[in-house]
């Protein structure tokens, strides 16, 4: 592999960018702070140089990113948590696998999200979402985490709740909760509607 990048600045005077990829670098922190043009962003896969497997990102600031779409930031260190979504309502797909999140993720204030991937957080025990959302129309994944079952009946009742057909969730593997009663009543009720929903038995 070449030269990584270990730092960057000035992204700021690019105005009219839209499509920013950063992928496999070096990268501790980003910032790109009022930057209202960006629609999709992946800076995933951020190690330490000559570090395999050592993730290094650990802030981003997205302020302003009004007209961001798709953000991927897949295997990052945000065990002190995740980047600050606040106002980022044209978010569609969010990808955080491996970013070794803890505690529960609140994503319910992004009103166009269709798709997350928080798979592999192996500390993460919940992810608020809203039955308002349009999530489902990609696939969800939360598998190999550590969801309490409230956690995993409130993410199958919201989806149920949603006007999605055709959808899928994965929420197994890891030691992710078997679901209580109402994610089962809301399971059934996700499948009859051609929903795949696969959670741990």
């Amino acid at each position: 592999m070449g030269a990584r990048l270990t730092s960057i600045t000035g992204l700021q005077n690019l105005t009219n960018l839209t499509d920013l990829q950063l992928g496999w670098n070096s990268l501790t922190e980003v910032d790109l702070s009022g930057m209202s043009t960006l629609v999709d962003v992946d800076i995933s896969d951020q190690n330490s140089p000559n570090v395999e497997d050592n993730n290094c990102l650990t802030s981003v600031n997205l302020t302003g990113c009004t007209a961001l779409e798709e953000l991927r930031l897949d295997d990052s260190d945000f065990s002190n948590g995740i980047p600050d979504l606040t106002g980022l309502i044209a978010l569609r797909v969010i990808d955080f696998d491996q970013c070794g999140i803890t505690g529960t993720v609140d994503i319910s204030d992004l009103p166009l999200l269709e798709r997350f991937d928080f798979s592999g957080n192996e500390a993460l025990t919940g992810v608020t979402i809203s039955s308002s959302q349009p999530l489902g129309n990609v696939d969800l994944n939360a598998n190999d985490c550590a969801l309490y079952q409230l956690a995993v009946d409130e993410i199958l009742v919201a989806l149920a709740a949603n006007a999605v057909n055709k959808g899928y969730v994965d929420l197994t593997s890891g030691t992710n909760a078997t679901p209580g009663s109402s994610g089962l009543a809301a399971k059934t009720t996700l499948e009859g509607r051609g929903w795949t929903v696969d959670v741990n038995v």
